[in-house]
């Protein structure tokens, strides 16, 4: 299928479909109003969400419902004549969920009365048909979290971004109906910051029709909107790592108030009408800056050089500063911001932008004395999107979306290739490759972009009581491009860039093509709810592949086909009793690979030698792309209990299975001319099998609130790395591939979570703590035979974090100072070990090594990195004002 005939499908598809509202950011109310003195129901009462104008009449029974309601906490009030008017407050609305409202209204005694009633939340969702947690802003403060993703990993199954034994990249991030991961690597380019988020979704379990290309979770955001009361927040804070682990992290006991600070700034509120229209704005800027917790020292510069082929007599070029170096920096500024224009009652447009940029460095320890040998990394991404609704009736609506963004990364060690910095080749090769560097630097320079733009129609309709409809389109297309090369000086000491044709220079266009079309249908069948669904997946990778596997560089080329798929979904839930709820999904759940599988090589060259030096920055030697790689696929299914113990507490008992297939991995082949290469294919399986049971406390005004949660998981498959078949074949002799099911990477057999927060004397106080079996790891060394695939365990993992905040009222201001202190125990925990020996501060393999170069070879051996971050103290303060009068 072409593309131009994939553009007329889609404009078909737009006159077929109505148009509806983005799926997955907005919630329904429902509920009956009665007489409270006969029960009987009252027919045309007027039910208005306030500061909505969003309303409806309820029918013959009584009934009514209201849909298309962005998630929030609303009053809703009932008025009928002869009745006094009711106001139901603090009626929360959840993303994708119903609430009820109901209402009894009072006979009118005096003229103008009105009951306000407090709404109080289920204690139980019953519509909720597989494993998700939902937060918004209020649940989102009181925790004190500092960014995103300690959000998202406190959740059970969710293993540092792996979401129930899933390989990385495998969860789609969704900001107000939007994807925005980068289709390259699959990364999130852009962090949405906590002060925006007005409700948040994760759904670690099974997920409905309108959410695609994942296969292990959705985090879904819905940003806020500006409100008519101007309302604004200063914030800042300061702090540094404070450790008494000074044998392992050089120079942590060097405090620096500044070494980690963070400036922001959110203004919410009205704008002036333009033509009659009313308009709200939102928007927040951020500026963090962190020297992280590895330090070096700048002993040397590239430019300098050492050769110690005579260990007696070494010769030593040293003229570095001599300075404390962070070897891990990150600076990262965001913009964010939201225009809603109010066009008619029924009609809605928000207009959203994003901008964030980042420039960090990757801890490398070969450049602990040499940090400025080590890569520059700078990312810049845009998003403006466009989202048009509007309400056909109180029980169906219209959303189309619209959205451009933009991702740019560079990865050098300056930016211009020809600048006279940059020094030969062997200048990083005096030690070898288990030393210290003592100049030289990395001699790749890679670049990226990726444009991706999207349209979105989805439509949703409650067709019945009982019963509503959704159906959407989507359309994405890329325009991917890329250039990287590796660069040498020749015998004249000029700067070289290797011609296109060499396998060292890579560049490339694409423009990939992405199509989908659902239709989901929520059953509400008295107490049970039924969510079923189908999903629609087409995908044109505008890319050609060889023929001819034995010389695929002089190959000729054919256009790789299209692929496509169908997703069956279905979740139930069925109550048993007044608290307690069953639930049941399972579903087909499709992911294409990352681009840069897909197009990794796009000369299919194969080099006969591998010249010295590091690898490519995000390839290996010799691996070549497959634009014919099928999307891969996850079978899921979950079965739970959630019952209410008391009107606050809850437990949740899930049971969940995921059969994953046709994962990428690689084949080897053997050209004629005696290359060896890789090449990407679906080969690889994995299953994920465990269970979860959470305990959860909802705050009380004055109490306490916390949430518990347990898993026990079982990650096996055939690899863990898509590279595994390329690593396998770059020891002496190479270790032959086997088809057997193992023990994935990321399997932590048990891991425990726990929040607790309350609010006490004009005191926050939040407790964070996780706890995790330790990750599997292989037992292998040069002198040690007994080689079982991660037949070994890493040392657990602890950590518990603290956050105390006093809010204070002055001349109208809301002061807030707070401190947060994570790892408070400042718990040395293990990210990776030696294989040889299990431990991260040492290699039984180096007593079989010949150690050059400066310093010590324990040293060299000791790896700070293998360690998460020591105890981190934060001190700051926020300033609000404004607000509703």
């Amino acid at each position: 299928m072409t593309s131009i005939n994939l553009y007329k499908q889609f404009l078909g598809l737009l006159l077929i479909f109505p148009l509806l509202l983005s799926a997955g950011v907005t919630g329904k109310i429902t509920g009956i109003v009665v007489d409270a003195g006969t029960s009987e129901p009252l027919i045309g009462v007027n039910v208005i969400i306030d500061g909505t104008g969003i309303g409806a009449s309820t029918d013959i029974d009584g009934y009514y419902n209201i849909i298309g309601i962005p998630p929030g906490s609303y009053s809703i009030r009932a008025s009928y004549i002869a009745y006094s008017l009711t106001i139901l407050t603090d009626v929360k609305v959840m993303v994708d969920l119903t609430t009820e409202a109901n209402f009894n209204l009072q006979p009118e005694v005096l003229e103008g009365s009105v009951v306000t009633v407090v709404a109080r939340a289920p204690t139980v969702r019953k519509d909720v048909t597989s494993t998700s947690y939902r937060v918004g802003a209020e649940e989102i403060e009181a925790l004190q979290v500092e960014n995103l993703s300690d959000l998202i990993n406190l959740q059970a199954g969710v293993v540092e971004g792996h979401f129930r034994g899933g390989r990385s990249g495998e969860v789609m991030y969704i900001v107000d109906g939007i994807p925005i991961n980068d289709s390259y690597s699959g990364d999130v380019p852009l962090d949405v910051e906590n002060d925006m988020i007005q409700a948040m979704e994760v759904i670690s379990g099974t997920f409905n029709a309108e959410y695609g290309q994942a296969m292990s979770g959705i985090v879904n955001i819905v940003t806020k909107e500006g409100q008519d009361y101007l309302k604004g927040r200063v914030s800042s804070y300061f702090g540094d790592f404070l450790s008494n682990h000074n044998d392992v992290f050089n120079h942590i006991n060097e405090v620096n108030p500044m070494a980690i600070n963070s400036i922001q700034f959110s203004l919410s509120g009205p704008l002036p009408m333009l033509f009659n229209i009313p308009a709200n704005f939102s928007m927040l800027f951020r500026r963090y800056s962190s020297q992280g917790y590895l330090f070096g020292e700048q002993l040397f510069l590239p430019s300098d050089s050492s050769n110690f082929n005579d260990p007696d007599n070494p010769y030593v070029e040293q003229t570095g500063s001599g300075e404390v170096v962070a070897l891990a920096p990150l600076l990262r500024e965001t913009v964010q911001g939201k225009l809603t224009y109010k066009l008619y009652a029924k009609g809605k447009l928000n207009i959203s932008g994003y901008y964030q940029s980042k420039a960090y460095r990757d801890y490398d320890r070969s450049f602990k004395y040499n940090p400025e040998g080590n890569y520059q990394r700078v990312s810049s991404s845009y998003r403006a999107s466009l989202q048009f609704t509007h309400l056909f009736s109180a029980a169906s609506m219209i959303t189309i979306n619209g959205s451009s963004g933009l991702t740019e990364y560079g990865q050098y060690v300056y930016e211009d290739w020809e600048d006279p910095r940059y020094a030969p080749l062997w200048y990083s090769s005096g030690t070898g490759s288990n030393g210290f560097s003592t100049g030289g630097m990395r001699m790749w320079q890679h670049r990226r972009s990726n444009q991706d733009n999207i349209g979105k129609i989805d439509f949703t309709s409650q067709v019945t009581k009982n019963q509503k409809i959704g159906a959407g389109v989507s359309l994405k297309q890329s325009n991917l491009w890329l250039h990287e090369f590796w660069f040498y000086f020749d015998e004249n000491n000029k700067v070289i860039q290797p011609p296109d044709s060499s396998w060292y220079n890579n560049s490339y266009r694409h423009k990939p093509i992405e199509f989908s079309a659902f239709i989901q249908d929520k059953l509400e069948l008295g107490e049970m709810i039924i969510n079923a669904g189908l999903r629609y997946d087409f995908f044109d990778p505008d890319a050609f592949i060889p023929i001819n596997f034995d010389d695929p560089r002089h190959s000729v080329l054919r256009q790789a086909a299209t692929s496509a798929q169908l997703s069956p979904r279905l979740g139930i839930a069925y109550p048993i009793t007044d608290l307690g709820v069953i639930h049941f999904s399972y579903g087909h759940f499709f992911q294409i690979p990352a681009y840069e599988h897909l197009y990794i090589n796009p000369d299919f060259e194969v080099s006969l030698i591998q010249i010295e030096g590091d690898q490519p920055p995000r390839g290996r030697f010799n691996a070549m792309g497959n634009a014919e790689l099928q999307p891969q696929k996850t079978v899921s299914y979950e079965i739970g209990l959630k019952q209410g113990l008391t009107q606050n507490l809850t437990i949740d008992v899930t049971a969940f299975n995921k059969d994953i297939r046709d994962l990428i991995g690689m084949e080897v082949h053997d050209d004629i001319f005696g290359g060896r290469y890789f090449r990407f294919i679906n080969r690889d399986y994995a299953n994920v099998r465990g269970i979860t049971v959470a305990f959860e406390q909802r705050q009380t005004p004055g109490g306490f609130g916390f949430g518990i949660d347990y898993t026990y998981q079982s990650a096996t498959g055939n690899s863990s790395d898509p590279n595994e078949e390329w690593i396998r074949q770059q020891v002496n002799p190479p270790i032959e591939s086997e088809k057997k099911r193992v023990i994935l990477d990321w399997d932590q057999t048990h891991s425990l979570n726990l929040s607790a927060t309350t609010t006490q004397a004009g005191y926050r106080i939040s407790l964070i703590g996780k706890m995790g079996s330790g990750l599997p790891y292989t037992r292998s060394s040069a002198r040690y035979s007994n080689r079982i695939y991660n037949g070994e365990r890493e040392p657990m993992t602890l950590t518990l974090d603290f956050n105390i905040a006093k809010e204070v009222e002055i001349a109208g201001l809301n002061l807030s100072p707070y401190i947060k202190i994570t790892n408070l125990l400042d718990r040395k925990n293990t990210k990776d070990v030696y294989d040889s020996s299990g431990s991260a501060e040492f290699d039984f393999d180096m007593n079989f090594q010949t150690y050059r170069g400066i310093k010590t070879q324990e040293e060299f051996y000791m790896r700070p990195d293998f360690y998460y971050e020591p105890r981190k103290i934060l001190v700051g303060f926020a300033v609000g004002f404004g607000g509703p009068s």
